[in-house]
Formats: C-alpha cells, sequence, structure tokens
C-alpha cells in the first residue's frame, strides 16, 4: 500500500509539495492564457490581412451573353 507517513518531517515536506502543486498549477494556466491570447491575436491579424488583400485584388468581372 501507499505509504504517506513522512514522520518529523512531514510538517515541512507536505506543504513544499502543496506549494509546488499551486505554482505548477498556475504556471500552466497563465501558460494556457498567453496562448489562447497570442492564438486570438493571429486571428485577428489573419483576417486583417485577408481583407486587405482582397481589397487590393482586380474586381471579378461577369461575362455573361
Amino acid at each position: 500500500m501507499l505509504d504517506l507517513d513522512a514522520s518529523p518531517y512531514g510538517a515541512f515536506v507536505w506543504p513544499a509539495f502543496a506549494i509546488t502543486a499551486l505554482v505548477f498549477a498556475g504556471m500552466i494556466a497563465g501558460a494556457l492564457a498567453h496562448a489562447r491570447h497570442w492564438r486570438a491575436r493571429t486571428e485577428a491579424l489573419r483576417k486583417t490581412a485577408e481583407a486587405a488583400e482582397a481589397a487590393r485584388r482586380p474586381p471579378v468581372q461577369d461575362i455573361t451573353p
């Protein structure tokens, strides 16, 4: 079975593990937030570039008899 008894060092070990887990969770949350921000920024720039390119193209003329 799993032995979680840290004996006399438990007062130091378990809080250290908890702090480490909280720091890791914060780092992961921060990385995901930055990824969402930059993905949205990239999509906005892509749409702007596509609109600018469409404005530069000559209009398509319909040639029907």
